[in-house]
């Protein structure tokens, strides 16, 4: 009897031990951020004004984010609970910064305090303002960044070199509503041969007014989304870059001068997304169109396609997930085929 009390005290004690608040060794006990790096953020929160929804942001769900780093008890708070900011919970470094539709106006230069957050992996300042600033070089003293979005953000000028130091990087997006930003040096050869882990490349409005490489191939074979519209891309555009085997969304609209024609496509092939609208590409459109069954959006809208019969239309049309299908003056001579009436998904044709 006294064997078997003594076991069930040791049960029950060993139970409290490991489920007790005070005791267990919980997932949740994180160490707070560190004071420089609470620092820095508020240094480039004080630097920037936080109340131009109306202008900053296109998105109605825009809100400033930064408004929420100044709770009551102050320096007290720890930095990783702060809205947009996620910390390492192992080290309480400051690893993400997501800033995007946040209501931020003002200029940004490489003496910004954010670039004292070394630890970043994931940077996102996508939908402010600020006010047509250069994009700092100092983004490229971020070795460890995997992911940097300054879409739609207001910045100008040329992209810097410094930023294919970020070998890192699986995702880029410098998107924007109008041509103020220039890929020179880095050009796009340079760019997507040093960032050889890119999956995700988005250049829309970026001006390059450089002939497309043929020969970036073997370091752009984890690409799984590239769009590259009304970029003044010229010359002709590699065809095996449609059968890379990952890409799933490949945008080339709007490039007046980039020439090229449609492979052949393989079952296999993952895209979703696929659009040469108002581009110069010429042949025939390839009746293997059939084989992109995850194709949701296809655009070929006023290209210089060689005149042709309807066949293809037909594989077009057992594509049931399609959603937005643009084919005006694409240079087609017949009747539409019955097989159009499996598009039940169509919400643009």
């Amino acid at each position: 009897m006294a064997r078997t009390s003594f076991f069930f005290i040791f049960l029950l004690t060993s139970y409290l031990f490991y489920s007790s608040p005070t005791f267990a060794f919980s997932s949740t006990n994180y160490p707070p951020c560190h004071d420089h790096e609470k620092s820095a953020l508020l240094q480039f929160k004080e630097s920037l004004i936080s109340d131009r929804c109306p202008w900053a942001s296109l998105d109605p769900t825009a809100y400033p984010k930064v408004e929420g780093w100044n709770p009551p008890n102050g320096e007290e708070s720890d930095c990783c609970s702060w809205d947009g900011i996620e910390c390492d919970d192992i080290t309480g470094h400051v690893i993400s910064l997501d800033l995007s539709n946040s209501c931020l106006y003002g200029s940004i230069n490489s003496s910004c305090s954010l670039f004292q957050l070394f630890h970043l992996r994931y940077l996102n300042l996508a939908g402010n303002d600020f006010n047509a600033s250069l994009i700092p070089s100092a983004l490229g003293h971020l070795p460890n960044l995997t992911h940097l979005n300054l879409s739609y953000s207001g910045f100008s000028g040329p992209i810097p070199s410094s930023i294919s130091n970020l070998s890192k990087l699986s995702s880029l997006d410098f998107s924007s509503y109008y041509h103020g930003l220039e890929l020179r040096n880095p050009n796009f050869k340079t760019l997507i041969t040093k960032l050889a882990n890119l999956q995700i490349l988005h250049l829309d409005l970026v001006d390059m007014s450089s002939t497309m490489p043929n020969d970036i191939l073997p370091n752009s074979s984890s690409l799984v989304s590239l769009s590259l519209v009304d970029c003044n891309l010229q010359g002709e555009f590699p065809t095996r870059i449609f059968q890379l085997p990952k890409l799933e969304v490949l945008l080339l609209d709007y490039n007046h001068d980039l020439t090229g024609h449609l492979p052949e496509f393989h079952s296999n092939t993952q895209l979703r997304k696929l659009s040469v609208a108002y581009c110069n590409f010429f042949g025939h459109i390839p009746s293997s169109l059939q084989n992109l069954t995850q194709l949701v959006y296809l655009g070929l809208t006023d290209n210089s396609f060689s005149v042709q019969d309807t066949s293809f239309l037909s594989g077009i049309g057992n594509l049931i997930k399609l959603t937005y299908l643009y084919l005006d003056n694409v240079n087609v001579i017949g009747e539409i085929p019955s097989s159009f009436a499996n598009l039940t998904n169509l919400s643009v044709f």
